[in-house]
């Protein structure tokens, strides 16, 4: 691999060099921009004027100079405070103080002779270093972006559950946070949490692994990085430019704060236990005692000059220590948990109650930051994420299945930034290293899973994966010709990878209750508690490896065609060597079982066979990217914007190796009957109290052709996923409210799932004919299939006022119309032969209406009130009807959605977050104390819906005929009941 890099370093920095001497380029993933004009008194441009911007903080000037119409461009602004000063050849001057945040393309124009011009700012007076200086914040209006802003300010201020910056990007419209108490993360429009992309400093966290878009966030109720050291950060929804990779709907992009010339350091602590929460709705319903529940996160600061003007270091700690109990409390019906307890010999009260899930976290982080002169600086950061969690257990899952999720996540940094007259280059370094290792509580105990009742006995499975990025990127923007500010660039990583899966050391064994009553079914065959209808049992224990390098080039022109109207051209190209983990080679075995199998007008069995030479990247990722934005009247205050883009993700590791890993570690499926007959198109063998241990099933499967594995098999010419977007909108500025209205269309295409190979009549027919697979010793197959697709069409509105000190009030609203479809499954699409035969179905998470509101305000004697509230119409949910049997794969489905019992009947989801803060001036700094109130009006926001039903959907119109709305009967709440949670903090 080390060899590999070296390589791949060398030829990237031949590309980048290349790039800086043809046409230079920069980005703007951590950095801003100011474009502007220095007029006259009477509005004539003035060329030949010197314009500096100096960091309040370092005291570090960039500068620039106008041309003949007087304009000039500012570029790779770090977010700051500044004061920028314009200076004519005659001796006349302007100044004025100025807040930049990350990302932003702003528009400044200055008059000779006037200081401290507030047009299109407002004054304010926090910035992320902590500078106290009265300032203009500039407010963005002429991008096509769809963006959002998130500030110092809003981070420490408004209230939120646990710390996690993510959390805040629900201020963007179509962005959902998702608040789950085992799992945190966001997703956008109707794609997957997959298909988001988080940069911190430029340092991409994507998760390359498995599903999740963030590495370390999948099923975990962890942070992705400690919120003290992020100064800021921007959500990016739609229309962001080329120099933005991997990802197909939202981008976040944050950057951390640094040292300046004044020592700053902070303290805080927050806490909230089960005494000052409520009890929960689904408690007191079942009359339950209310489970254990405690939440303290803590942290520590401190930042300030090693050499002053020059070398600066900022270093932070946060620890966050959760307790939360977690009830097993079985849905089955009274029936199937006496049939249970019969067969079993154990009692369900047994498994039942309120069990502590303990979660530890912490999180490190130091910067260094060196400002030889005006025109370099140096930035050298690294931090480090350890989690332990011990969840998987709750309902209708026993304590004893649980595993601990053992998550690490390291990065590194280095970073140079190099400033010319007339562009900036800046030179990115970062290794990433994503340690991912659930590990069963009880690895040598079979498991049992009583369908409907209870699962209990030894996770099925521990884990250790690893992901190792090593990535060079280089950014180089040029603005010597008028009216375009042109950005290329290059990046190269390798990514390595390795799957370590002890999967089924002890057997997995299923039991069923299944009396389906249809002239497919033999009643003899039907399966009960008695005996299992399945079992799985690990056949291998082997690691599987790859590595995989990844290129990336774009060019993205910000063309001023006109003092009205401004073109965002972009063009972005990426390519992977290995993403399909394209040197694998099918087996002879399974080969010959692929031939052996009937074309269909899904599957040819050629398509899946890999020689490890056939596989051949896919090099059409080009994504062009086209913005606008027409100021109508010149001045900023009616803009409309829009645009259009495609968007590249890409497969996750998970999906693409899994062929591979199947090979090294087998897991052979055993079915059992009473008579042996086929059940659902599969054979079974007549069941023997011997197969209840892994030397009977080893002892079955060496003397008969049970226990035979599944193979799985990728497409040769599998496409990595694709989303193209359109948006048209309109912004105005009224006073000091930006309000924007946008129209959205995004198209998914290209989602990874997967596909019974063996159905029966052509391929149209039910699973599963896997007579042919016999011989060559598997039980079925499956097939890699990159046909998922989803559309979203929507309409966002936001309203945005700034907070300031000097008006003591700001508020924030989104409010996003959508409807978000998808056809097939997710990673597995078994319910019918192809995705496209689903149909188009609200996808699971779909919402017609969102409101997240946050507003802050100042109140006399230092208090401060804030709030931040979301309040929704229903998320849907998948509706299963299982007629044919829960495991027929000829299942049906409709979408649903929760009923409405909040707020008169207006949302099914309301939360409301409060805070009241006080601020107290001692010692030099700010000591600050804070009340949370969460949830305010205790809404009880239902989830887990019981959506699978028998019999319940009416043929001819395919309509739900249940008499019980699954609506009113969720298994589980999205959100805490009503708390109240305490902050503390001292900051100087």
């Amino acid at each position: 691999m080390i060899r590999n890099f070296k390589l791949a370093l060398a030829g990237a920095t031949m590309l980048a060099s290349g790039a800086i001497a043809i046409a230079p380029a920069a980005a703007q993933t951590t950095t801003a921009s100011a474009r502007g004009q220095v007029r006259d008194a009477s509005g004539a441009g003035v060329g030949g004027v010197t314009v500096s911007a100096v960091n309040a903080g370092t005291n570090q000037t960039l500068r620039t100079e106008t041309d003949a119409t007087g304009s000039f461009t500012l570029n790779g602004l770090r977010p700051a405070q500044y004061t920028v000063t314009a200076t004519a050849a005659d001796g006349r001057t302007v100044n004025q103080k100025v807040i930049v945040a990350i990302g932003q393309a702003l528009t400044l124009n200055l008059v000779l002779g006037e200081s401290e011009a507030a047009a299109s700012s407002e004054p304010d007076v926090d910035t992320g270093d902590d500078i106290v200086v009265t300032a203009n914040r500039l407010i963005e209006t002429k991008t096509s972006e769809i963006a959002t802003n998130v500030s110092q300010q809003q981070l420490r201020t408004l209230p939120q559950t646990d710390r996690n910056f993510l959390s805040f990007a629900a201020l963007a419209p179509g962005v959902r946070y998702n608040d789950s108490e085992t799992d945190k993360g966001i997703q956008s429009g109707a794609s997957t949490a997959s298909q988001v992309n988080v940069f911190i400093d430029g340092v991409s966290l994507k998760n390359k692994l498995r599903e999740g878009g963030i590495a370390g966030q999948q099923n975990s109720r962890g942070n992705p990085f400690g919120q003290l050291a992020v100064q800021e950060f921007r959500v990016l929804t739609q229309n962001y430019k080329a120099e933005y990779e991997q990802a197909g709907s939202a981008i976040i992009t944050a950057v951390t704060k640094s040292g300046t010339n004044q020592f700053h350091g902070e303290v805080f602590g927050q806490y909230t236990d089960r005494g000052l929460s409520e009890k929960s709705f689904l408690d007191r319903s079942n009359n339950r005692a209310k489970p254990a529940f405690e939440r303290k996160q803590y942290g520590i600061a401190l930042g300030g000059p090693i050499i002053k003007d020059k070398l600066f270091f900022f270093a932070t700690y946060e620890g966050n220590d959760q307790d939360r109990a977690f009830v097993v409390d079985s849905t089955g019906s009274v029936d199937n948990i006496a049939a249970f307890e019969r067969a079993s010999g154990r009692r369900l009260a047994d498994f039942e109650g309120n069990f502590v899930s303990p979660f530890r976290g912490d999180f490190y982080f130091g910067k260094l930051t060196f400002t030889p002169d005006e025109r370099q600086t140096f930035d050298l950061s690294y931090s480090r994420r350890e989690e332990t969690d011990i969840q998987g257990f709750g309902g209708n899952v026993s304590y004893e299945f649980a595993e601990n999720k053992i998550n690490v996540v390291d990065t590194y940094l280095a970073k140079w930034t190099y400033r010319g007259d007339n562009f900036v280059n800046e030179v990115n370094l970062n290794y990433l290293n994503y340690l991912n290792n659930p590990t069963s509580l009880n690895p040598d105990s079979p498991t049992y899973n009583y369908d409907t009742v209870i699962l209990f006995g030894g996770r099925e499975a521990t884990r250790r994966e690893q992901q190792q990025s090593y990535t060079l990127r280089d950014d180089f923007s040029y603005t010597g010709f008028d009216g375009h500010s042109i950005k290329v660039g290059a990046r190269v990583e390798i990514t390595d990878i390795e799957f370590g899966n002890l999967a089924y050391v002890q057997p997995s064994f299923v039991f069923r209750i299944d009396t389906v009553e249809n002239p497919n079914t033999n009643l003899a065959n039907d399966t009960d508690f008695s005996f299992p209808a399945e079992a799985r049992l690990g056949l291998g224990n082997g690691t599987v490896r790859g590595s995989n390098t990844q290129l990336g080039f774009y060019v993205q022109d910000d063309w001023d065609v006109t003092d009205k109207l401004q073109l965002n051209l972009g063009l972005r190209w990426d390519y992977e060597t290995n993403g399909n983990n394209n040197e694998f080679r099918t087996g002879d075995t399974a080969a010959a079982a692929l031939r052996a199998l009937p074309k269909t007008a899904y599957f040819d069995p050629e398509d899946y066979i890999s020689t490890g030479k056939n596989r051949k990247p896919f090099a059409g990722a080009f994504a062009p990217r086209v913005g606008f934005s027409f100021d109508v009247n010149d001045d900023e205050q009616t803009v409309i914007f829009g645009g259009f883009g495609r968007y590249y993700d890409r497969n996750n590791f998970n999906n693409t190796i899994d062929e591979q890993s199947r090979t090294i570690n087998p897991i052979g499926v055993f079915r059992f009957s009473r008579d042996g007959q086929p059940r659902n198109g599969l054979a079974t063998t007549v069941w023997n109290p011997s197969y209840l241990t892994r030397e009977g099933l080893l002892a079955l499967r060496a003397s008969s052709t049970s226990g035979l594995p599944e193979l799985f098999a990728v497409k040769n010419n599998t496409k990595p996923p694709v989303n193209d977007q359109v948006s048209l909108g309109v912004r105005q500025q009224v006073g000091p409210v930006q309000v924007s209205v946008t129209g959205s269309y995004q198209r998914g295409r290209n989602g990874y799932t997967n596909l019974f190979a063996t159905r029966q009549n052509g391929g149209e027919g039910p699973c599963c004919n896997t007579a042919p697979l016999a011989p060559f010793g598997y039980a079925n197959a499956l097939i890699g299939y990159d046909g998922l697709d989803t559309r979203y069409k929507a309409l966002f509105v936001t309203v945005d006022k700034p907070y300031n000190q000097s008006s003591g009030w700001g508020v924030n609203l989104a409010y996003t119309l959508s409807k978000g479809e998808q056809n097939g499954g997710d990673l597995f699409s078994l319910d019918a032969p192809t995705p496209d035969q689903y149909g188009w179905r609200p996808r699971n998470g779909d919402e017609r209406h969102r409101v997240v509101f946050s507003g802050i305000v100042d109140l006399p004697a230092g208090f401060q009130f804030s709030t931040l509230s979301t309040f929704g119409s229903g998320q849907a949910f998948r509706l299963t009807d299982g007629t044919n049997g829960a495991t027929s794969g000829q299942n049906t489905f409709s979408g649903r959605y929760p009923n409405k019992n909040c707020i008169g009947g207006v949302f099914a989801f309301c939360e409301v977050n409060l805070t009241l803060k006080n601020t107290v001036h001692i010692l030099g700094g700010d000591a600050e104390v804070a009340v949370d109130l969460l949830n305010a009006f205790n809404n009880k926001n239902f989830s887990g819906f019981d959506d699978f039903f028998n019999n319940q959907i009416n043929p001819e119109t395919g309509r739900v005929v249940d008499t019980l709305d699954p609506a009113d009967i969720g298994r589980d709440l999205l959100t805490l009941p009503r708390r109240i949670q305490f902050r503390v903090g001292y900051r100087f």
